[in-house]
């Protein structure tokens, strides 16, 4: 957490894809492949990423064997490595036979040592995001005005190819692994897509996509993001974006919806005027969609919107303490003046991409049965991680802790299970409908305590 700083680093809680989406889908422009490094720079980034791992990895008995056998094999290769591809390789080998989430480098042309903020973060768009529906990649979202709406390109639609991607093969490879693992890999592979899909303003991505049998291509030329650009520790800059609104309920009375990309500190005042612009509806709804986590402290002052008493969300253990993450009521606003908690009805929608801080914020509320969670189980990645800089200069993301809710279950591996379970339908989300969305609202409008199907 923010209170964990070291070498510029800081413990957050942010999905092993996060940055697949931040950096894109190509090799880093400013670092070649073939560039040659300096002599004693691949074995000395090896070893400080395996001393990390073996002085802070939470599960002692992995590092005590296992983690030996990977020194061992690997580090004589990583003495011979000579170029940017190979050092690459011989981490991400390093790092494959980990069985946690958020073990991944972020590559130092992404994750500079410092960011000019003025410029932006270099991000784009093309305004789609994809989803998996019915076993099928398709247009969930197309925001209005995007180089993919004027492209044509509409909700529901099956997406046959994105860039080099075929997101059907790929799909398809997914659901030929075990149960188990299909959870997380499904949400690294919709970050891999949607990665893909948000390229450098002014790069272009050609989609395919299928409607009715017909099928066309579009190329689209992506546009800059929109967002509060803030750059947190060693992590890139990114563009967080906090949105609200009100929607009208069926009693004339609202249901005020706040949907925000990522959990940054940036975001913080952001997200307080969202709460105060919805707090006299009836119910709120929180969208975590897509949401892949960030810094996990923020949950205690988040969640302290919507309690009227002392709660715990779970407890963050690490190798020799425990941290409780205890949220209590919010009753100032930033300037000073007074404010109550919101007390009404309060719904949470997950999917395959919320990840992590969204991941133990949705549980810990679940389970203290403060919301009720509409959609689709998210992607059960919520270790707490440091990120350290490695002498290559890129960032090593490492879990540093593990994470159980109020009731002491794990959230690793089993991610959040919704209460009223809301699967994508292509035909929903052509008639530009949200499903998990309009579940909630109707849920809100009942106005009973129970979560149970509206």
């Amino acid at each position: 957490m923010i209170h964990f700083r070291k070498l510029r680093s800081a413990i957050v809680v942010a999905g092993a894809a996060t940055f697949t989406a931040c950096s894109g889908a190509r090799a880093p422009r400013t670092i070649a492949s073939e560039e040659v490094l300096p002599a004693g720079l691949a074995l000395a980034s090896f070893d400080t990423l395996w001393t990390i791992v073996q002085n802070t990895y939470v599960d002692t008995a992995f590092t005590s064997t296992r983690w030996l056998r990977v020194r061992d094999s690997l580090r004589p290769r990583a003495a011979t490595v000579t170029r940017r591809a190979e050092l690459d390789k011989l981490l991400a080998d390093a790092l494959r036979g980990i069985p946690d989430s958020h073990f991944y480098i972020i590559p130092a042309s992404v994750a500079p040592e410092e960011a000019d903020l003025s410029k932006g973060d270099g991000r784009g768009t093309t305004g789609l995001a994809v989803r998996v529906a019915d076993n099928r990649v398709v247009a969930y979202r197309v925001e209005s005005g995007s180089p993919a709406a004027l492209g044509g390109i509409r909700p529901g639609q099956a997406v046959i190819r994105i860039g080099a991607k075929d997101p059907q093969e790929m799909l398809e490879r997914v659901r030929a692994m075990p149960a188990a693992a299909r959870p997380r890999a499904m949400s690294e592979l919709l970050h891999r897509l949607n990665g893909t899909l948000t390229p450098r303003a002014g790069d272009t991505v050609r989609v395919e996509v299928e409607d009715g049998g017909r099928r066309t291509s579009r190329s689209m030329v992506a546009v800059p993001s929109k967002g509060r650009v803030s750059q947190f520790g060693n992590l890139p800059p990114i563009a967080g974006l906090v949105t609200w609104s009100r929607m009208p309920t069926n009693d004339g009375k609202c249901a005020g919806t706040i949907a925000f990309n990522i959990w940054l500190p940036a975001l913080v005042s952001d997200l307080e005027n969202a709460v105060d612009s919805v707090r006299n509806c009836e119910g709120v709804v929180v969208d975590l969609r897509g949401n892949p986590g960030g810094v996990g402290a923020m949950v205690m002052g988040f969640g302290g919107y919507f309690v009227d008493s002392v709660k715990s969300l779970g407890t963050m253990k690490m190798r020799q303490l425990s941290l409780n993450f205890v949220i209590n009521p919010q009753r100032s606003r930033s300037d000073g003046s007074q404010m109550s908690p919101f007390t009404g009805p309060v719904a949470i929608l997950v999917d395959p991409m919320s990840a992590s801080t969204s991941e133990i914020f949705a549980a810990g509320m679940q389970r203290i049965g403060r919301v009720c969670v509409f959609g689709e189980r998210s992607a059960g990645a919520a270790l707490p991680s440091l990120a350290n800089r490695l002498p290559s200069g890129d960032v090593f993301v490492h879990a540093v802790a593990d994470f159980t809710d109020p009731d002491g279950g794990r959230i690793e591996g089993a991610g959040v299970v919704p209460d009223v379970e809301v699967p994508l339908s292509p035909g929903i989300l052509a008639m530009g409908k949200d499903g998990a969305l309009d579940a909630a609202v109707r849920w809100i409008a009942k106005g009973e305590d129970a979560c149970s199907p509206p």
